[in-house]
């Protein structure tokens, strides 16, 4: 079990969080920051969470304006100290219902849902999932090629 401080106004310890949606310990850029919403679209999205559509949770990150300043290798840090975002991430990809956009799975392959020349694979998972993110949602945003 992962446990943190919770910090409010002023510095002062309140309390602890137990598994922190990610690692107090690295501090982030102010890149990084503006990022982990991206990142955390898969919680957004996801019926076993918050619920929201894509579609809300792309416009709510400001996902297109954004993403011009941004590719896979820029996310891959984040990912790389936040392991929960590769679970959210393989959970969305398993609990899609639809037969549009991109696919991830657990042994770092990813592609397009129905078109198996799509296929890539990665060595690391946790930089499929940072190829997976981008891909899947350009393609939801209309931003795919």
């Amino acid at each position: 079990m992962i446990t943190a401080p919770l910090l409010l106004v002023g510095g002062l310890a309140t309390g602890w969080l137990i598994n922190p949606p990610y690692d107090f310990l690295k501090l982030m850029t102010d890149h990084e920051t503006k990022l982990l919403p991206i990142l955390r679209v898969a919680h957004e999205a996801s019926l076993r969470e918050a619920g929201i559509s894509l579609r809300a949770a792309l416009i709510r990150t400001g996902y297109r304006g954004l993403r011009p300043r941004f590719g896979p290798a820029d996310l891959l840090p984040i990912i790389e100290s936040q392991r929960t975002l590769v679970n959210q991430w393989i959970a969305y990809s398993k609990d899609k219902r639809t037969s549009g956009g991109w696919y991830l799975l657990e042994s770092g392959e990813i592609g397009r849902v129905g078109a198996p020349e799509s296929r890539m694979h990665f060595d690391a998972l946790e930089e499929a999932v940072a190829h997976y993110i981008v891909r899947e949602l350009d393609f939801w945003s209309g931003l795919a090629d």
